[in-house]
């Protein structure tokens, strides 16, 4: 029986060795965030992470020791050897990939990977092609590595010890059943009420610190476990939630400030991949990056202080075209029965006779794209498998020049009235582009910046072109960033407002002059300011505010299990896996952090109600 407790003991301790150096790893990989972070802080991580370690643990050990107890009336401990070993390589190899692409994905999103990741496997193509193929191929590596390192550490440690069993007396799976009941105890992080949550191991006000305590293989299949079962953010009493909302969303009787000479204009929306407000020199940020784009807004209206809904691309899309900000831990586009109920600016243009079309150099079936256009009404969908690669492709697709040359030509000979998004691809990252400028140098965010220079230029030359058009003096063309960058010059957290600040520009023909507007505002509140230039009935966007009307300016935003909020001059951004805030300006007052918390709570309801 000594062995077989031995052999208990070791191989609980060998998990527990994985999961110190996954942390370790995390922390070494994420070093621009690591050593931002206090070193008691980086300490305390895996202190008070080890609950995480010990239920995780303890679902490991109740599966081991229901192996040995069969093992009591086994004699062919051979085959009890294969079996345990079978159970480590189906455990290690899922955690060796989890592993290196978590330490990855938290370098571009911020956030610890959960379930929703199993998404983007739908489109591998899609998902892969931010990486260049040796970066792809580093990964693989690192993940094999892992694996064999821990599986011949388990064999040489732990699985030989199955070898050394006797027989021995049954009496002794009442041991077994003992240690199988006590297993509860970390599972459920504890003997208190509450169970364990993603939140239990956060400890420090630096959110990096609390990411790193978390156990990610836990977090992963607890995220998986409640995958489907999406509630709603609950701060306070409905009632009061709708009050303080239908304060901040009311629309007043007041006519707008006019933007447009016309009020049925052709409508062209380039929505801008990760186009930040950082990089846009008209919006305080690098001069020299857009200088097409700063152009284009000192000749048309210029939304100073606009903040994107999201950190994807798919919320951004949804944000933009159908006024439905982000949510914190998913994304509607997701979910085809929810979608088909959302308000569409598309249709709304479809019933008044206009020609929708859209066009991305990418495939829309990745992050359920298709679906989404396809219910907004767009017949005319140009995407990837419309170009030839001739024409000059990167690794997501199309290349943006391509993309617009062929928008431009086929706008040329439009005869009916247009509603056209053109959804931009190249500053996408691996951000390979076919343009070398002052900005290219060999580190990432330099590549990243010379991307957006050159989808920058391309816009220049659509719009040099189309101001030559016949549709030009009828028509409105809106520039507005799909999300905001996740490289930065800084290392920052994704819930940074910086993060979220994105252009907005009102372009085209259609304008009626220059102008410069400086409320606050949201992705999301384009389609309610749109719809009233044009006086058609906006009532359907209920997110949607409409700033050139109303006093109640603001900035609403989501990130994974979190929100920030912008009021006046107040802000603070929200953690909800721990209940408290992140950041805060310092003369934030409890009004504004109500007003977030009810905005949160009628999305998300909205959401769980459809």
């Amino acid at each position: 029986m000594k062995q077989r407790l031995l052999f208990l003991l070791r191989y609980v301790l060998f998990w527990l060795i994985f999961f110190e150096f996954s942390r370790l790893f995390f922390l070494l990989y994420n070093v621009s965030f690591t050593t931002n972070t206090p070193f008691v802080d980086i300490l305390q991580s895996f202190t008070s992470g080890f609950r995480h370690d010990l239920s995780l643990l303890g679902y490991v050990s109740a599966i081991v020791t229901i192996v040995s107890v069969i093992s009591l009336f086994a004699t062919n401990f051979k085959r009890i050897q294969r079996v345990f070993d079978c159970i480590t390589i189906v455990l290690l190899i899922p955690f060796s990939i989890l592993l290196v692409s978590d330490a990855e994905l938290y370098r571009n999103w911020g956030y610890r990977t959960d379930c929703s990741v199993l998404q983007y496997l739908a489109t591998p193509k899609e998902a892969m092609a931010s990486l260049p193929l040796w970066h792809t191929g580093v990964l693989v590596l690192l993940s094999v590595a892992f694996f064999v390192i821990f599986y011949l550490f388990y064999k040489k440690w732990v699985s030989k010890c199955v070898l050394s069993f006797t027989p021995t007396s049954k009496w002794f799976v009442f041991l077994y059943v003992g240690i199988l009941g006590l297993m509860v105890i970390p599972i459920r992080g504890g003997v208190g009420v509450a169970t364990l949550r993603t939140g239990s191991v956060y400890f420090s006000s630096q959110t990096f610190a609390n990411h790193a305590a978390i156990n990610d293989y836990w977090h992963f299949l607890y995220s998986f476990a409640y995958q489907n079962r999406e509630r709603p953010e609950v701060f306070m009493e409905q009632e009061k939630c709708d009050s303080i909302c239908s304060h901040l969303l009311k629309e007043t009787d007041s006519q707008p400030i006019p933007l447009l000479n016309t009020q049925r204009p052709n409508v062209l929306v380039f929505i801008l991949e990760s186009f930040t407000a950082d990089h846009i020199g008209v919006l305080g940020g690098i001069k020299g990056v857009t200088p097409c784009l700063d152009s284009i807004a000192k000749s048309g209206v210029l939304f100073r202080n606009c903040y994107g809904n999201g950190t994807k691309s798919e919320m951004g899309i949804v944000s933009v075209l159908s006024g439905y900000p982000a949510l914190p831990k998913t994304a509607i586009i997701k979910y085809n029965e929810k979608a088909e109920k959302m308000p569409y600016l598309s249709k709304l243009f479809d019933s008044l006779g206009y020609e929708l079309s859209l066009y991305h150099g990418g495939d829309i079936h990745f992050a359920n794209m298709n679906s989404y256009f396809r219910f907004g009404g767009f017949e005319k969908c140009v995407t990837i498998d419309d170009f030839d690669s001739k024409d000059g492709t990167a690794k997501w697709g199309a290349f943006d020049h391509v993309v617009m040359q062929r928008m431009y030509e086929d706008l040329h000979s439009v005869t009916k009235p247009f509603f056209t998004v053109c959804y931009t691809l190249s500053s996408h990252e691996p951000f390979d582009v076919p343009m070398k400028s002052e900005f290219l140098k060999n580190d990432e965010y330099s590549k990243f910046l010379n991307s957006i220079h050159y989808a920058d230029s391309c816009l220049g030359d659509f719009m040099n072109k189309a101001r030559n058009e016949s549709w030009w003096d009828n028509t409105l063309i809106v520039f507005v960033s799909d999300h905001g960058a996740r490289i930065s010059k800084n290392a920052q957290i994704v819930s940074s407002q910086e993060k979220f600040h994105i252009p907005m520009i009102w372009s085209g023909g259609a304008i009626r002059k220059d102008t410069v507007i400086d409320n606050l505002l949201c992705q999301c509140d384009f389609p309610k300011m749109l719809c009233n230039q044009l006086k058609l009935n906006s009532k359907q966007f209920v997110f949607s505010k409409d700033v050139l009307k109303s006093d109640n300016a603001f900035a609403f935003y989501a990130f994974n299990n979190g929100f920030g909020y912008l009021y006046d001059n107040q802000s603070f951004s929200w953690d909800n896996t721990n209940s408290q805030i992140i950041t805060q300006t310092d003369n934030l007052q409890d009004t504004t952090v109500m007003q977030g918390k009810a905005l949160l709570q009628k999305v998300t309801t909205d959401f769980c109600e459809k």
